[in-house]
């Protein structure tokens, strides 16, 4: 059973539209790497660079699901989700950290900060299409 990456409006009969991807990454080559299996998938992708850039653009364009590296410029992923959970209309967003750190104080971390699941890198895409599938509503 695969992941269904579009939305439909149940009161509508609108084409359904791809399920929006925030990803929230430094490194041009991983977010380049990411944009592309995730389009190939169906996601609609848009990205940040920073971790203020990433509240920024997640409070503007209301993505289904983020994926937050922990290590980033200006603040970091944990501080970046801590802001975006502390907007109520922001609590259902499914936010997956992504992160090089194996180190089980940064998974506590960024758990408590209200990431939903964190995967270490190098990404594995097909698991982690099977866990946004086990994880969306």
């Amino acid at each position: 059973m695969g992941l269904e990456t579009s939305r439909t409006d149940s009161n509508s009969n609108e084409v359904a539209a791809p399920l929006k991807v925030l990803v929230v990454e430094d490194f041009d080559d991983t977010r380049f790497l990411m944009r592309i299996e995730l389009e190939k998938r169906g996601f609609r992708v848009f990205e940040a660079t920073d971790g203020e850039q990433g509240v920024e653009l997640a409070m503007r364009d209301r993505p289904d699901i983020i994926l937050m590296d922990i290590g980033l410029p200006q603040i970091d992923g944990i501080e970046a989700t801590r802001r975006i959970r502390g907007d109520n209309t922001m609590r259902d967003v499914l936010i997956v950290a992504l992160t090089a750190h194996h180190e089980t104080e940064y998974r506590a971390q960024a758990l408590a900060a209200g990431c939903d699941a964190y995967l270490t890198k190098p990404v594995d895409f097909d698991w982690l299409i099977d866990l946004l599938g086990r994880l969306l509503p």
